[in-house]
């Protein structure tokens, strides 16, 4: 009886570990599942069935029911523990999820020792269960969008359309597009990526053939957007501007996505046709057998394991609970006259505001009649930041908007007499409109411009402190067509130099 028990645990042990591991996390794989059900990342919901198929695809060469119970496994659970308290408490989702994906390399690790190795192409599937961040994926896409639109607008005009762009803007006189993330190959560059990935493993062998199939990815996705693009172009122009918005957008979107996946199995064909003869292949044979460890070690390894899953837990659930809400003044009387600057507050939408996050803002625009300029001020304020409830740089909104980014830097800004602060101007051009971007990141007395070392300081507040309230001021110079960039620099300084004092009153120190 011992002797079946002993045979039958080590089976059980992996299924505790997943057990602790879901239980322990489940607000947070909540989360996840929420964003693979995304327009964006609906890809992912895909992963993991692949990654099991590609390990049932090993079942010949594998010895998936031989343990091996190796230490280097907790090493990396542990790594993996680290990025969840990270991406917790810094408010960095992507960090979280790469924690996860890294727990799920830590177990097998943990279970197969260096077998891992045999493993490599399936764990590199399963990390597509992360989505990329916004703005990471605005980042990546941005050309793309402006490619496709380019593209789009040579072929309209080769067939005698006129037709003027405006960054992401297409203006066909009769209407305009506007070129958005959805139609810009956002939502086909990761699923292309994943599947120019799978289409390589299939067919092709050699690792140059499987390179060039990914670097196709780019390229098709210009072409295919660029082409569907041009086609609601002319269905506008004739006079089908309701196809574009109903059935077209949605089949185009579908018909592109399976001409690149034809596309790519084309080329994938073709290169292995190409590659010449291949030497031959060695017959496969399986892994020799891991010696069995006695039953104390596996338990011990998986007692170690589940208790660093509960440990993080509990730390990410106290990082949570511990909040200190400090007293400050609402953004309801926020000062309309900012030295010579006369303000008009707005209003952000319902939708807007639900992806701010914030619990207090202000937005107003500030004339100055003298000057002929305008500054947009936006200060979103947050009681307490964390995942789904943080500020964010702004240049994913700024891309998003069609706007080119020509340059970027740091700004020296003496606001008093003992007081020098650092902003980050970003020059931001949409057509021939220009405009002087900045920000900066003010939170709990520290003034910074880096989102990632301003992540760092959310996480070691919360842990020292029991704080994570702040804001973010952005202030941006809507420029005349007049003016230098050197004078709206100075411009842009002496506001907030003026600004200085409020933000003090309304964001606690």
């Amino acid at each position: 009886m011992l002797k079946n028990e002993s045979r039958v645990i080590p089976f059980i042990l992996p299924l505790l570990i997943l057990a602790s591991f879901l239980l322990s996390y489940q607000g947070q794989l909540a989360h996840l599942t929420k964003r693979w059900h995304g327009g964006d990342n609906d890809y992912c919901l895909l992963v993991i069935p692949l990654f099991l198929y590609l390990l049932w695809e090993r079942r010949a060469d594998f010895h998936f029911r031989e343990f091996s119970w190796s230490g280097v496994g907790i090493v990396i659970a542990l790594f993996s523990s680290l990025l969840i308290v990270a991406g917790e408490l810094g408010s960095v989702e992507t960090l979280t999820y790469l924690g996860f994906w890294a727990a799920a390399v830590g177990l097998i690790c943990l279970l197969y020792g260096e077998g891992i190795r045999r493993l490599t192409f399936p764990i590199i599937i399963l990390a597509f269960i992360i989505p990329l961040p916004p703005y990471i994926n605005r980042l990546l896409t941005f050309q793309l969008k402006m490619y496709s639109s380019s593209l789009s607008v040579m072929l309209l005009r080769l067939f005698n359309v006129s037709v003027m762009q405006d960054g992401n803007i297409i203006d066909l006189g009769v209407s305009r597009l506007q070129v958005a993330d959805a139609c810009s190959g956002l939502r086909y560059f990761m699923p292309m990526l994943l599947m120019s990935l799978i289409i390589g493993h299939l067919i092709n062998k050699r690792f140059w053939q499987k390179a060039v199939l990914v670097s196709l990815v780019v390229p098709l996705s210009i072409l295919i957007n660029g082409i569907r693009i041009f086609v609601a172009g002319m269905l506008t122009v004739n006079g089908h501007e309701e196809m574009v918005t109903n059935f077209f957008h949605d089949f185009s979107g579908w018909l592109g996505f399976m001409i690149v996946a034809g596309l790519l199995a084309l080329f994938a064909v073709l290169l292995k046709k190409s590659g010449g003869r291949r030497r031959a292949e060695r017959k496969k044979t399986c892994d020799a057998v891991p010696s069995q460890p006695g039953l104390i070690r596996p338990v011990l390894l998986s007692l170690i394991l589940c208790l660093l899953f509960i440990g993080t837990s509990w730390i990410v659930m106290r990082g949570d609970v511990v909040r200190r809400i400090t007293d400050r003044q609402n953004f309801a009387s926020f000062p309309m006259q900012i030295g010579e600057w006369q303000g008009k507050r707005s209003y952000l939408s319902a939708n807007i505001l639900k992806s701010l996050w914030a619990d207090d803002y202000v937005q107003a625009y500030y004339r100055n009649i003298a000057q002929h300029s305008t500054i947009y001020l936006l200060i979103p304020y947050y009681r307490y930041q964390g995942t789904r409830h943080t500020a964010h740089a702004p240049q994913s909104c700024l891309l998003g908007g069609g706007f080119y980014l020509q340059s970027s830097q740091k700004r020296t800004i003496k606001v008093t007499p003992h007081k020098v602060i650092q902003i980050m101007a970003m020059k931001m051009e949409k057509g021939g409109r220009k405009v002087l971007a900045s920000y900066f990141f003010l939170e709990r007395g520290r003034v910074v411009t880096s989102p990632w070392l301003n992540k760092f300081y959310l996480m070691w507040d919360s842990l020292t402190k029991g704080r994570t309230d702040g804001a973010l001021v952005r202030v941006e110079l809507q420029m005349p067509n007049s003016m230098s960039y050197k004078k709206a620099g100075s411009d842009l300084d002496a506001f907030i130099r003026k600004l200085w004092p409020h933000l003090i009153a309304y964001v606690p120190s």
